[in-house]
């Protein structure tokens, strides 16, 4: 039983015998094209009040010479957060590459540490977004 595939290969056969393709004996290679020249673009002529010297101009600044920015100050609470919930596992490899182990008590008090700095760091993230965005996110 023949499959499409080999009927339509069939069909197409059928098509290409039909086709009666008459070509002239006498065919000869065609000149080469040439390439037509482009032209080129030409620059609108300006009136001359609208032209300008540019070396003429004064060399001023051109820029504006703006303040350094200050970055707002963060309350101690939430510097405390930083330092624990970042400084103390930093300090914990620190102590362990350069060989110095502490004891249990010590790792287990910096890990409590570190976890108490995350968790308000986390509490103190807006529910929806920054208060001042229009954006309230994406809602899944």
């Amino acid at each position: 039983m023949p499959d499409d595939a080999d009927r339509m290969r069939t069909r197409f056969d059928e098509i290409v015998e039909g086709l009666e393709l008459d070509l002239p004996d006498d065919l000869t290679p065609a000149e080469p094209v040439r390439p037509q020249p482009q032209p080129q673009p030409r620059r609108p002529e300006l009136p001359d009040e609208l032209e300008t010297d540019f070396d003429a101009l004064p060399d001023d600044q051109f820029y504006r010479d703006a303040p350094p920015l200050h970055l707002p100050t963060m309350a101690w609470p939430t510097t405390a957060a930083w330092v624990a919930a970042a400084g103390v596992p930093a300090l914990l490899v620190v102590c362990t590459m350069i060989g110095v182990f502490l004891p249990r008590g010590v790792v287990l008090g910096a890990g409590f540490i570190a976890v108490a700095g995350a968790t308000y760091l986390f509490s103190r993230l807006p529910a929806r977004g920054r208060p001042d965005s229009p954006d309230d996110g994406a809602v899944l």
